[in-house]
């Protein structure tokens, strides 16, 4: 079935069909009600690919992340999602591992007409082949907490503020020796948290434990080997912050090796409400953000690029973070 066809068994132009479905409010009542009875009584259906070529436009939008396992980008990606889909707008999601070159790939795909605005986030702020081709985005696109010199909407996360929260916490308690398992500095994450441990014992008037900061990755894996290196040690960590909630799986891993109880042998603090983080050995304490009002904010912004055609400066969306106390810290055990 056709419009054509449609158009002729209504009396009336291809024009005024395509007007009946795409602006109702330009057709005569009479005519937009003769012609819609036609369109009941055909079955007819619009091609939305047609529909698409004629707008110059694809209705999708691209989601780009490192990692599809991270809960993180589950909780973005449904918010977004409810937020765009009321617009006519579905997400396109592509995982690409964490590998700058199936990152730098995968913007080149989705910017050549698949797409009409991008959401990203990319494993490392220091690659030149992503860095140069967001410095040349010929589409809308929204950074996801990531801090580069480039003309793009970014929704960030304020991580420094709530490591000092969690390190002032546990200096209160009375540790003194507090490990940090984060994300390397090549990434807003990484670098912001370990800002603010260093700062929260300065403000103490406290030496920073230098040697108990592991900052460079954010897998499971490197948060299980860096946790038992510690554990291990002459002068084990009495608490550790898992900067990141992949590397709490890794973390809880290696603690499971040790005859020690959370809570009481070794207090610990881990990054965003996951189901993991509310149940085993749970609820912890950890250091939160509102991962529904990012997905729902980095949606709005692309929406006001596309829809109202919106031509204002970068813009930058800073959440803020904020410790909520668990059963996981206890003061340090003496031996």
């Amino acid at each position: 079935m056709t419009i054509r066809e449609v158009a002729e068994a209504a009396g009336v132009s291809v024009g005024t069909v395509s007007r009946v479905l795409n602006a109702p409010a330009t057709v005569r009542p009479t005519t937009l009600e003769k012609v819609r009875a036609v369109i009941d009584r055909m079955g007819f259906q619009p091609d939305p690919r047609a529909q698409n070529m004629r707008r110059r436009t694809t209705m999708t939008i691209g989601f780009i992340i490192n990692d599809i396992t991270n809960p993180m980008h589950s909780n973005v990606f449904k918010a977004a999602e409810a937020e765009l889909r009321p617009h006519g707008f579905t997400l396109h999601l592509v995982n690409t591992g964490g590998e700058p070159e199936r990152e730098a790939a995968a913007i080149d795909m989705l910017q050549r007409g698949r797409v009409d605005g991008l959401m990203m986030t990319i494993n490392s702020e220091q690659d030149a082949a992503c860095r140069e081709r967001l410095a040349d985005l010929r589409l809308p696109g929204v950074l996801l907490d990531r801090e580069l010199p480039v003309k793009i909407d970014a929704v960030m996360t304020d991580h420094a503020s709530g490591m000092r929260q969690a390190v002032d916490y546990l200096i209160g308690l009375g540790h003194r020796r507090i490990a940090l398992i984060t994300a390397g500095t090549d990434i807003w994450p990484g670098r912001e948290r370990k800002r603010g441990f260093v700062e929260a014992f300065a403000k103490r008037g406290l030496p920073c434990p230098d040697d108990l900061i592991r900052a460079k990755h954010l897998s499971a894996a490197y948060g299980q080997r860096e946790t038992s290196t510690l554990l291990r040690a002459a002068d084990p960590p009495t608490a550790i912050i898992a900067g990141g909630n992949q590397i709490l799986v890794g973390v809880l891993r290696a603690i499971q090796q040790h005859p020690l109880e959370i809570g009481r042998d070794l207090s610990l603090i881990t990054c965003d409400r996951t189901d993991l983080s509310a149940t085993y050995p749970g609820p912890l304490t950890l250091i939160d953000r509102d991962m529904e009002a990012i997905g729902h904010t980095s949606a709005q912004l692309l929406l006001e690029r596309i829809t109202e055609k919106s031509t204002d400066p970068p813009r930058r969306v800073t959440f803020p973070t904020t410790l909520i106390l668990g059963h996981s810290c206890g003061p340090p055990r003496t031996s």
